[in-house]
């Protein structure tokens, strides 16, 4: 048998009362989502090597500098979504030691 300290009922968390039960939350119907994604080969995209670029400058200052004037940087990465072997497959595309000027 539970022991329910006194400031505590047996019923559901959190206490709501039956007013602000109804107000606050709605009865909706579920979210769907219908959209299509077109899958190609990975036979149709070609992938190779470049030779690496270095930086110029890579002065910490220089970044301070940027960072105080612009702020955090936000980026993106690129996603491929694509079949091989009748399986699909998601691909993310990435710099390897890739520093934001």
């Amino acid at each position: 048998m539970a022991v329910v300290p006194p400031n505590r009922s047996q019923n559901s968390w959190p206490q709501v009362s039956p007013s602000s039960a109804t107000s606050t939350f709605q009865q909706t119907n579920p979210l769907t989502l219908e959209c299509t994604i077109n899958l190609y080969p990975l036979t149709n995209s070609l992938f190779g090597t470049k030779e690496p670029l270095y930086e110029k400058d890579s002065s910490v200052a220089r970044m301070r500098k940027e960072f105080d004037k612009i702020g955090m940087r936000r980026a993106e990465e690129p996603v491929l979504i694509v079949h091989e072997h009748g399986l699909p497959h998601v691909l993310l595309l990435h710099r390897v030691n890739f520093i934001y000027n």
